[in-house]
């Protein structure tokens, strides 16, 4: 009998080959397999590279959004979304699926630390419609700090702070996201922000949560106890529809 090891490997080549092809899907996971480096991906039907540091969690991340495909869901608008806001874009690879799956969407990508915003510039480079900024989602404009510099990239948090500190970065509302799209609303409001969204559903959300039209949201409980009680009290007078998609809860707006 194989082990789980071999079970597992094997299972995630299959999905490699599933979504890449015969030939791409094994050499990729064999590229993204190797030392740490940074290598270049091409996606089915797609020229444009997508950069990928192997040795981090870019390479999960790279999984679960062009692999598993944990963003592709059947409960999007069926308009063509105007405005996507993707809060805690890290390298940019949620901003690329949401490109490819919506062209003539514009898409504010936020993500407040340097290393992942260095590459997240360089993956969106072909794409006009994204729209980068160093900075993370807060319910009030303020300055904040990364809290744990040493972590995995996809494990940044942020803080507020303290008066004289250096190295730190902008925090923004979804109300001032609107400001500078020029837009009264935001057609998907994507949330993966490491358990800020305990503050950001904890205080001001009156001012931005009635022109959210679809939000897709993974809570960090585990990091920030609390995030899904300030997540729920602060939803579910909006009468959303919810859904439940892998790691993600997906709140629809009621007709």
């Amino acid at each position: 009998m194989a082990s789980n090891t071999e079970a597992v490997s094997a299972k995630r080549l299959f999905k490699y080959v599933y979504r890449l092809g015969l030939i791409r899907g094994p050499y990729t996971l064999l590229r993204l397999l190797t030392p740490q480096r940074c290598v270049r991906v091409r996606l089915p039907s797609s020229e444009k590279p997508v950069f990928i540091r192997t040795g981090t969690s870019d390479v999960p991340t790279f999984e679960k959004v062009f692999i598993t495909q944990e963003y592709d869901f059947d409960y999007y608008p069926n308009v063509r979304p105007e405005l996507i806001i993707d809060a805690g874009a890290n390298v940019g690879y949620a901003s690329l699926f949401f490109a490819r799956r919506f062209p003539h969407s514009r898409i504010i990508a936020v993500e407040p630390e340097r290393s992942n915003f260095e590459l997240l510039l360089r993956n969106i480079e072909p794409y006009a419609q994204i729209a980068p900024l160093q900075a993370a989602l807060w319910p009030r404009h303020t300055r904040l700090k990364i809290e744990n510099p040493d972590d995995q990239p996809w494990a940044f948090r942020v803080r507020e702070a303290e008066p004289g500190e250096h190295d730190t970065v902008e925090g923004v509302t979804v109300s001032e996201l609107l400001t500078l799209a020029g837009k009264s609303s935001v057609d998907i409001l994507k949330v993966d922000i490491e358990g800020s969204e305990r503050e950001v559903f904890g205080s001001n959300w009156e001012q931005w949560l009635n022109k959210v039209d679809v939000m897709v949201i993974e809570l960090h409980d585990w990091l920030r106890p609390g995030c899904s009680t300030a997540f729920y009290r602060a939803t579910t007078q909006f009468g959303f529809r919810q859904h439940i998609c892998g790691e993600n809860v997906v709140l629809l707006r009621s007709a």
